[in-house]
């Protein structure tokens, strides 16, 4: 089973859930109710690998639509399907909108770390619970000024 398609597919299965926190869904489209390779969180992947080394890998939009309808059926918001081309290297395909998202999310927390903690803090003169709610509020404006 070693050079098995199935060995090398769940080789890369471990390796994404083990890089995002997920977990290796065992079985998957075994089942008519577990679906997917990878689950975490809300995300919801698709692993697809050559069995050897390649330069290219032919991308089908029958598994785009899959992944979203088999998400949606898992109840998870979002979905990608993960690609590698033989190697230990994964890449991923992600709805425009997901794209967006993340893009977003990555832009707030750029923002937010490069608030000075003094400024959050600022104006707590003897009451931390205070500035903790200015500094979750900061926080707060800060993310939202980054999603209008």
């Amino acid at each position: 089973m070693k050079d098995s398609t199935r060995a090398k597919s769940s080789k890369q299965e471990k390796r994404i859930a083990k890089a995002i926190g997920g977990r290796q869904v065992v079985g998957s489209g075994s089942t008519p109710f577990l679906k997917g390779d990878v689950i975490a969180g809300d995300l919801f992947i698709e692993a697809k690998t050559k069995m050897n080394p390649s330069q290219s890998i032919t991308v089908k939009k029958s598994w785009i639509d899959k992944a979203k309808e088999q998400s949606l059926a898992m109840r998870k918001s979002d979905y990608a399907i993960a690609v590698s081309f033989g190697d230990p290297k994964d890449y991923y395909l992600i709805e425009d909108s997901f794209m967006e998202e993340l893009l977003k999310a990555r832009e707030a927390v750029k923002q937010v770390q490069e608030i000075p903690f003094e400024d959050i803090l600022n104006g707590a003169v003897g009451d931390i619970e205070l500035g903790w709610n200015r500094a979750i509020d900061k926080v707060r404006r800060t993310i939202e000024e980054v999603y209008e």
